[in-house]
């Protein structure tokens, strides 16, 4: 269709050069020269259009994969939630009782103990599991939704290692609440930011701010600690890359900053876009 239209104009414009009146100096080979330069540039402009509409496409459906990638990972990982709380939990449960049961009828000592032992492996196992499922989707997260699972975040980590962690959350939860993937990216972005907090900052106090205004979630996170890290902080460093990943996965940005007020310490800065379930 857009080589017709082109080609249409094209021979439009060359009929028209024996029909409207030139300017003088201009003769027929100029004209035609003017002619073939403006359906150059339509022909130009034309072909650079499917590029201009597919830009604005692809930044938009970068951001939709990036949504459909995690709801397609946050169902794998549901799935294997309930196999393991359903199927191998039990399982190795069942086990265990029926090693205590073996235990307590063995009569040799070397052996009740070898047993004794298998019992108390399979107990931590399944203690590890447990603790996988609830890593999966945080159980704080499924029952109450953002607010209560960031006031239970926060609960947990006020006075641990001496630390004030105080929570700023809107005073009413929303009427809607946002996809389950921004709830999780926002969790685990704080949970991630305690967690440096607590093992890195040497800070006294934190604080967990959340706003939801215009369509976005900001999450912050800020201490009075020892400031960003440097680019030698190994470890910590993964930590903060899993922040930005699990931010840009939904459409959001994560970052690690010094404390706008001039003061010591960090501000986990991020945004996500609140994609309403």
């Amino acid at each position: 269709m857009g080589v017709a239209l082109v080609l249409a104009l094209g021979l439009a414009g060359f009929g028209l050069l024996g029909v409207v009146p030139r300017p003088s100096g201009l003769d027929l080979v100029d004209a035609a020269s003017v002619v073939l330069c403006a359906l150059a540039l339509a022909w130009n402009a034309w072909g650079l259009l499917p590029h201009w509409r597919l830009a604005g496409r692809v930044e938009v459906s970068a951001t939709a994969l990036g949504e459909q990638l995690v709801a397609a990972r946050e169902e794998e990982r549901s799935r294997l939630r309930v196999d393991l709380h359903d199927s191998l939990g039990p399982a190795l449960a069942g086990i265990r009782l029926r090693l205590d049961v073996a235990a307590e009828r063995v009569v040799q000592p070397g052996t009740r103990r070898l047993i004794l032992d298998a019992a108390a492996e399979t107990a931590r196992t399944v203690d590890d599991i447990r603790r996988i499922i609830d890593d999966l989707r945080p159980p704080d997260l499924e029952g109450e939704g953002l607010h209560g699972a960031l006031r239970q975040l926060v609960r947990r980590a006020d006075g641990v290692e001496k630390l004030d962690v105080r929570v700023e959350l809107p005073e009413s939860a929303p009427a809607r609440r946002p996809s389950s993937a921004t709830e999780l990216a926002a969790y685990r972005i704080v949970s991630e930011a305690l967690t440096n907090v607590l093992r890195h900052a040497r800070a006294r106090t934190a604080t967990v701010r959340l706003t939801d205004r215009d369509g976005w979630l900001t999450v912050e996170v800020s201490d009075d600690g020892s400031g960003p890290p440097g680019p030698e902080a190994g470890r910590r460093g993964v930590g903060l890359a899993s922040m930005a990943r699990r931010a840009e996965d939904v459409g959001g940005w994560c970052q690690v900053l010094p404390r706008p007020d001039g003061r010591p310490g960090t501000l986990v800065h991020a945004t996500l876009p609140r994609s309403e379930a």
